[in-house]
């Protein structure tokens, strides 16, 4: 196929797990025939880096997002005429645009907006979004998610539309393969500082952690703005801040426990990062987190202070039977489109 055949619309995400996917189709893709990306102006960076990938940049302010939401594919329309494949990260699917349409679910926090702590305004955006993804599902060929459990929250009608896309663990799986020769840090890593993340829950378990560990820090990774005042300015808490993603990954290789006490997420991605990587890790009991860890070794526990069941995983015990690397990722997307092309849009089955 040529590049223009396949639109990847990937304008809304800039950064964490989005931007992770969208580098690695594009790392795929430059490799591999071409294909065309729209994205964020904020990773611009990314034209230089993949010159064998056809990129748009959709610049729209946060009123245009309102009320003219992808109004930016019509040019892009007649510049390419209608491709083969429009796979919409995490964007509502107003019309149909390509002759397959898929819909990936990025956040499920608009699909269950009432199941965590929000702001007025953070609860009725996330609402507000949540409506227009489900009433777009009617225009999808292909509706994918990154845990079954996100697929069952989306509740669409026929489930052969239904596909289980994770994320690649590639970092993951090199750590398993080689091993970690250097010194940890008697350090406990929180990554991510939204209020979903319940970081006054982390810090509890960390609290119980220092008991038997002296000395022991806790290290903040995520936007310092979002972190509750009462964790800043403690001397056992460091804050670090946003930091590159390769930056995160050598945090976590070197630090003694992650801890995640997040009450929703789409994906197990976060979680198989800190628990592959550091030495010990306690994340919350939900679904994603159970996928990944399906058919390990791992341990219940409740913690007094925090208001879910944790699992307790030690790295040692963890195989990467669930993980998938990149390359696998995308080539099952590939094969999954190609089954939607030769079905009219409809594959017999789910797929993982």
């Amino acid at each position: 196929m040529s590049v223009n055949e396949l639109l990847f619309n990937f304008s809304a995400s800039y950064s964490t797990g989005g931007y992770k996917r969208l580098y690695e189709y594009a790392r795929w893709f430059n490799s591999n025939g071409g294909a065309s990306f729209v994205i964020h102006p904020r990773c611009a960076s990314l034209i230089s880096e993949f010159t064998k990938v056809r990129f748009f940049i959709a610049r729209q302010s946060r009123l245009e997002r309102l009320y003219k939401d992808c109004g930016y594919l019509g040019a892009i329309a007649k510049e390419i005429g209608r491709p083969e494949l429009y796979y919409s990260y995490g964007i509502p699917l107003y019309f149909k645009f390509g002759r397959i349409n898929w819909f990936h679910l990025s956040n499920v926090l608009p699909l269950r907006p009432n199941s965590v702590h929000l702001s007025l305004l953070e609860r009725l955006k996330a609402s507000y979004l949540g409506k227009r993804i489900r009433a777009g599902l009617a225009n999808a060929d292909v509706i994918s998610a990154e845990s079954r459990c996100s697929l069952d929250m989306l509740g669409a009608s026929r489930s052969e539309r239904l596909f289980l896309s994770v994320n690649g663990s590639d970092d993951e799986l090199l750590h398993l393969q080689n091993g970690y020769m250097g010194e940890r840090q008697n350090v406990a890593m929180v990554v991510g500082t939204a209020s979903y993340k319940a970081l006054g829950e982390s810090f509890r378990v960390f609290e119980i952690l220092r008991n038997t560990n002296v000395g022991l820090k806790l290290v903040v990774i995520g936007n310092p703005e979002w972190v509750p005042k009462s964790l800043k300015g403690r001397r056992d808490v460091v804050i670090r801040g946003l930091l590159q993603r390769s930056e995160v990954i050598e945090a976590l290789r070197s630090a003694s426990f992650y801890i995640s006490t997040t009450r929703i997420e789409n994906s197990y991605n976060a979680a198989a990062e800190g628990i592959f990587l550091a030495e010990e890790s306690y994340i919350s009991d939900i679904g994603p987190h159970r996928e990944l860890l399906r058919d390990m070794d791992f341990e219940e526990v409740s913690v007094t202070g925090v208001g879910q069941s944790l699992l307790h995983v030690r790295r040692v015990n963890l195989t990467p039977a669930n993980l998938r690397s990149w390359e696998t990722v995308v080539t099952q997307m590939i094969e999954r489109f190609h089954e939607a092309m030769r079905d009219g849009g409809v594959a017999p089955s789910i797929r993982s």
